[in-house]
């Protein structure tokens, strides 16, 4: 499969989760830590670091590129100037899942094809939040956190679906659909310095 070398977000879907953050999607622990919240101190953006992968897709006009060699696919973002290595699968069995040097709330994954679509698998994550924006600020993730990404090439671009499993925080799974569409900008250096971060309300 080729995907697109550079796309950008085009529309953030939420999926399930506008019907479930009240109440029926969090168990008492998971609302507990939600309550708990507190934006000024929690949020690790102000640290330049991201919450989560889901969090990491979420950002509608930034661009990431994608590519992929023998044994690995490499995400390299503009949010944050991440660069992400994710081994590929192949029949000798998974090799080792990969994450990222000082981020262990975005955990390890490894990936692989089903048919046309990309497949990475994350789990072995730090506590930590999966998104710090809007309705969603302060849903939390524990160490049992698992997430799959499905990268799939549309006519333009890539839809990507996340599906979040946590029997900590979450009574059961739930989607979250991004879709991104290829451009012929660049990736631009996105430059985050803790010291000249704003904190503003997470709205």
């Amino acid at each position: 499969m080729r995907f697109p070398g550079y796309i950008r977000g085009d529309f953030v879907g939420l999926g399930e989760i506008g019907q479930l953050i009240d109440g029926e999607l969090l168990t008492t622990e998971g609302q507990r830590r939600r309550d708990e919240y507190d934006y000024q101190t929690d949020d690790p953006v102000y640290d330049c670091v991201p919450a989560s992968w889901t969090r990491v897709w979420w950002n509608p006009n930034v661009v990431v590129q994608v590519s992929q060699d023998a044994d690995h696919v490499r995400l390299r973002y503009e949010f944050m100037d991440l660069d992400r290595v994710i081994p590929l699968a192949a029949e000798g069995g998974p090799p080792d899942a990969l994450g990222i040097d000082g981020l262990p709330t975005l955990g390890r994954s490894v990936a692989w094809y089903d048919g046309d679509t990309l497949v990475i698998d994350s789990s072995d994550y730090e506590r930590g939040y999966v998104a710090t924006m809007a309705d969603w600020a302060g849903l939390p993730q524990s160490r049992r956190m698992r997430t799959i990404e499905r990268l799939t090439r549309s006519a333009d671009g890539l839809t990507i679906e996340i599906t979040h499993v946590d029997p900590v925080v979450f009574r059961r799974s739930f989607v979250v659909t991004f879709n991104y569409v290829a451009t012929e900008f660049e990736l631009l250096d996105y430059g985050c310095l803790p010291e000249e971060a704003s904190i503003v309300t997470p709205d």
